[in-house]
């Protein structure tokens, strides 16, 4: 098997992230293919770079075209991800690129029209890495085997405090033309591509949105800048049937990574807690509850690093962490790049999750339930 030869567009802090999972893999894995960070293309690359790229490039245009490159992987801001998924899948490349897939559900649906038009086949990957959490795995698997009996009732919840400090300056994270989407962009894609793997498609939608700090500082200015972007967002949703609630907040004072996630069956429940990711809490409905209870009661099944197969490092006993989520995504996608197969979650994966949140910022500002419109390709 020849080496894949990987280009990173971005070297930001995902741009790092991808580099320190590509250079991992070795360690954590047996039987990896041969994989080298080829090139990266930066317009502001530092000049201690941690690692030793064989090529760099001052834009992303010279890195997709170079025949070299096998894998283009983006890690640049949300507005440049059209242009640069567009010119990778005319160049035949396999494609890993960070989330959301597109700034809009306009850029998304002229990505995935070239997709059509071209009959790109490579292997893609969006980077929704909390569908390799090892609890998350397991509890896919559990419902797959219907062990929670028809569904009820979900709930997803991810808050964090990134922008809880109102002396952050504004940057294009803040910007509509730029990131496209705030706290639904930089956070809710993650729960609605989770939503979709584990529950099913969302059919309708309904969402409150607000901005807390409507301004802020413009850095190296006395000025202030308005926020354009949503930084609360709740949403109700009907997954065939199945009613669910999303809240995210960036403001939320204390919170890191404050992500739940739970699932109400008539045989039972499921719980993700982000805070005690090495387990998935199940309840069991037909558990007995006589005498004093019996043995009813939600139970803790340790997952930790048990990925099984070929991963080797850290043993199984060992607690995990969000770095390995990344590594175990990236190593998914190389070994389905190396041997031509396709895998999950894809660009058509990351589109489906542009088509949610345009709905839902639809509902947001129409204040009324959308009906989720799914394209065909």
């Amino acid at each position: 098997m020849e080496k894949l030869k990987v280009g990173i567009v971005g070297f930001g802090y995902m741009g790092r992230m991808h580099a320190m999972c590509y250079e991992s893999l070795k360690f954590y894995y047996n039987a990896v293919p041969d994989v080298c960070l080829y090139a990266v293309a930066d317009s502001n690359l530092p000049d201690n770079l941690p690692v030793k790229f064989e090529k760099t490039y001052a834009n992303w245009q010279e890195l997709v075209t170079d025949e070299d490159v096998d894998i283009v992987d983006i890690c640049a801001p949300n507005f440049l991800h059209k242009e640069i998924l567009i010119a990778a899948i005319k160049a035949k490349k396999h494609i890993y690129c960070e989330k959301p897939l597109a700034l809009d559900l306009e850029s998304a649906r002229e990505v995935m029209q070239v997709v059509h038009e071209t009959g790109y086949n490579n292997t893609s990957r969006i980077s929704f890495e909390y569908r390799f959490v090892p609890a998350i795995l397991r509890a896919k698997t559990m419902l797959d085997e219907g062990v929670l009996g028809k569904l009820v009732q979900f709930n997803c919840k991810y808050y964090g405090s990134e922008f809880v400090d109102p002396n952050r300056p504004i940057s294009w994270q803040s910007t509509k033309e730029k990131a496209g989407g705030g706290v639904l962009y930089a956070m809710g894609t993650h729960a609605l591509d989770l939503i979709r793997n584990m529950v099913g498609e969302v059919d309708r939608v309904f969402a409150l949105k607000s901005t807390h700090f409507k301004t802020r500082p413009v850095a190296g200015s006395n000025e202030m800048g308005n926020v354009e972007l949503e930084d609360i967002i709740n949403v109700q949703l009907d997954c065939n049937g199945v009613p669910g609630t999303l809240l995210l907040s960036q403001v939320a004072a204390g919170a890191g990574i404050d992500f739940t996630f739970e699932v109400y069956g008539e045989k039972g429940t499921l719980k993700f807690d982000q805070n005690k990711p090495n387990y998935i809490s199940y309840f069991s409905n037909t558990d007995a509850k006589e005498p004093m209870g019996g043995y009813s009661g939600f139970k803790d099944i340790e997952t930790t690093q048990k990925y099984g197969g070929n991963a080797v490092f850290p043993p199984p006993r060992v607690n995990i962490s969000w770095s390995r989520y990344h590594i175990a995504s990236i190593y998914d996608f190389i070994m389905a790049s190396a041997y031509g197969r396709q895998t999950h979650p894809d660009l058509l994966d990351g589109y489906r999750v542009n088509e949610l949140a345009d709905a839902i910022y639809a509902s947001a500002d129409k204040e009324q339930i959308i009906q989720v419109k799914r394209e065909t390709f």
